[in-house]
C-alpha cells in the first residue's frame, strides 16, 4: 500500500473547494441569451424589445404588444492552444445545444402596458477542453511514501524530475435560469420591470494526468542498516483521474427601467442584486503508482502497481456581488446604434461553507475571502452594436463588439476577453421573425496546475499558457400572435 504525500493539498483544494479566483471565473462573463442581443454585441440594455429582455432589462418587456413565443439554438466551437514547456497542443470541440424558450403575455389594459413573461435559458457555457504534454527536466516536487511487502515502511522517495508529462482536462456544462418577469408603464415615457431567476445548471469535469520516468532518473539505491547495497528502486509511472459532477442552484432578482427620452433616444438601466449560488459537488478520485524493486541478493525484480480510489461529496456557496447595467440606444431613420456597460466589483465576492461540508473548512474559506481584495478587481465591461434595416424593414443587418476585462488584478491585457459579432433578422411573415448571429471571442490566460506539497505557484514546470477562441452560431425564432 502507498500513501500519497505530495498530492494531499492538490486534492483538497481542487476537489473539495474552489479558490476565490476560480469561483469568480465561474460566475463572471455571462454571455446571456438572445440572438438579436448577441448579434449586437450584447448592447441590449436600452433596446430589450423581445423575450430576452427578461435577462437584459425586464422593463423592456413593456414594449411587447402581442403574445410572443420565443426559442433559440446555440452551436459552440471551442478552440484551445496550450503551450507547456515549449510544446503547443491545439484542440477543437463542438457543442450544439438548445439555448432558450419563452412566452410573453401582454395584459389588455386601457392605457400604457402591463406584460408578463416566463421561460428558460442557458446564460453561460461551462465548456472547456485543454490538453498538453512535454518533457520536464526540473522538479515538480512530487514524492511518495512507499509501503510494500519488501519491508518498505513509509520511505519517502521523490518522483519529480526528467519526466514525460501529459494532462487532459475536459468540462461540459452550463448555468441556466428559469425566469418569471414583468413590466409596466409607469409614465408615458418610462417603464419599470422585474425578473426573478431560479438559477440552475450542472457540469461534469474530468482530469487525466500521467507522468513517466523518461530517463531512469527517478531511481534509488537502497542500503541496509550496515550500509550494504541491497536493492535498486525504479519509478515507472504515476497517473491520476478525477471526476467532479456539480449542480448549481440559487435565486436572483433583477430590477430594470427604460426611459424613452424622445422618439429616437432611449436609456436603460438594470440592477442585479447579490445572489448566493449553491455548489454541490460529487467527486471521484483514482490514481495509480507503478515502480520496480530489484533485489540484489535474489537477482529478482518485483513490479508493484498500486491503485487508490476514493469518492465523496462537498458543498459550498458563492456570494455573487451586485451587477449594474446601463445602456443607450439611438435611432436615426433606418439605423439603430446602441451601447451598454456593466459594472461589477469582484472584490466583494465571498465563499461560504455549505451545510453539509466537513467541519474545519471555515478557516479555509475565511482565508480565501481575505484574499479576494488582493487578487481580484472591479470590472467595467462594455458593448457596442449597430443595426441597419433595409428592404422595407424586412431585413435587419447587425454587428457588435464586446469587451470584458479580466477580474484578476494586474492581469495582462491579452487576458481580457473580446468578442465581435454579426447577424441578421429576417421578417418572413407578419407574425414570424428569424434571427441569426455569429460571434467570435478570443482571450488568453496563464494556468498553474498544482501538484506540489508546498503549494508554490512559482514552479515553472507545471505552468501553461492557454489561448482560447470561441465561435458561436445562434438561430432564434420569434412568433407573435
Amino acid at each position: 500500500m502507498k500513501r500519497i504525500v505530495a498530492l494531499i493539498l492538490f486534492f483538497t483544494v481542487n476537489v473539495f473547494a474552489q479558490t476565490v479566483e476560480e469561483a469568480t471565473l465561474l460566475v463572471e462573463n455571462e454571455s446571456g441569451f438572445g440572438v438579436k442581443a448577441a448579434a449586437l454585441g450584447n448592447a441590449f440594455t436600452a433596446i430589450a424589445d423581445d423575450y430576452s429582455a427578461i435577462y437584459w432589462n425586464p422593463a423592456g418587456l413593456a414594449q411587447i404588444k402581442m403574445q410572443q413565443m420565443y426559442g433559440s439554438l446555440n452551436h459552440l466551437k471551442l478552440n484551445t492552444e496550450t503551450t507547456f514547456l515549449g510544446n503547443k497542443t491545439t484542440l477543437d470541440q463542438g457543442y450544439t445545444k438548445f439555448q432558450s424558450f419563452g412566452y410573453v403575455y401582454p395584459f389588455p389594459v386601457r392605457r400604457g402596458s402591463m406584460v408578463l413573461a416566463l421561460g428558460y435559458q442557458r446564460t453561460k457555457d461551462l465548456n472547456k477542453i485543454v490538453q498538453f504534454s512535454g518533457f520536464n527536466p526540473n522538479s515538480n516536487d512530487l514524492a511518495f511514501s512507499i509501503y510494500n511487502d519488501l519491508g518498505y515502511d513509509g520511505l519517502i522517495l521523490p518522483f519529480d524530475a526528467d519526466l514525460n508529462l501529459s494532462q487532459n482536462i475536459k468540462e461540459d456544462g452550463h448555468l441556466s435560469q428559469w425566469s418569471i418577469g414583468g413590466a409596466i408603464d409607469l409614465a408615458p415615457n418610462f417603464s419599470a420591470g422585474a425578473t426573478v431567476n431560479f438559477i440552475g445548471g450542472s457540469s461534469d469535469y474530468r482530469l487525466k494526468y500521467l507522468q513517466e520516468d523518461a530517463r531512469g532518473t527517478n531511481s534509488y539505491d537502497i542500503y541496509d542498516a550496515d550500509g550494504q547495497l541491497i536493492e535498486n528502486f525504479y519509478y515507472n509511472y504515476y497517473q491520476i483521474e478525477q471526476l467532479i459532477s456539480t449542480d448549481y442552484s440559487g435565486i436572483e432578482l433583477k430590477l430594470g427601467g427604460l426611459w424613452r427620452l424622445n422618439q429616437n433616444l432611449r436609456v436603460g438601466a438594470n440592477i442585479t442584486f447579490p445572489m448566493k449560488l449553491s455548489v454541490d459537488e460529487t467527486w471521484t478520485y483514482a490514481d495509480e503508482l507503478s515502480y520496480d524493486v530489484y533485489v540484489i541478493g535474489e537477482d529478482a525484480t518485483y513490479r508493484f502497481v498500486e491503485p487508490y480510489d476514493s469518492l465523496g461529496q462537498f458543498n459550498y456557496n458563492i456570494k455573487v456581488p451586485f451587477k449594474f447595467d446601463l445602456g443607450f440606444s439611438y435611432t436615426f431613420k433606418n439605423l439603430l446604434l446602441a451601447a451598454s456597460g456593466r459594472y461589477v466589483d469582484w472584490t466583494q465576492l465571498e465563499l461560504e461553507k455549505g451545510d453539509d461540508a466537513p467541519a474545519g473548512y471555515e478557516t479555509y474559506f475565511t482565508r480565501q475571502n481575505d484574499m479576494a481584495p488582493l487578487i481580484l478587481t472591479d470590472v467595467f465591461s462594455y458593448s457596442l452594436g449597430a443595426q441597419l434595416s433595409i428592404l422595407n424593414n424586412s431585413l435587419q443587418l447587425r454587428a457588435g463588439y464586446r469587451y470584458v476585462p479580466s477580474p484578476i488584478k494586474d492581469s495582462e491585457k491579452s487576458f481580457d476577453k473580446t468578442y465581435v459579432s454579426v447577424g441578421a433578422g429576417f421578417i418572413i411573415s407578419k407574425n414570424t421573425q428569424i434571427d441569426v448571429a455569429v460571434i467570435r471571442g478570443i482571450y488568453e490566460t496563464d494556468k498553474y496546475y498544482r501538484y506540489d506539497w508546498d503549494y508554490d505557484q512559482s514552479l515553472e514546470p507545471m505552468a501553461t499558457h492557454e489561448k482560447y477562441q470561441i465561435d458561436r452560431i445562434q438561430v432564434g425564432l420569434r412568433y407573435s400572435f
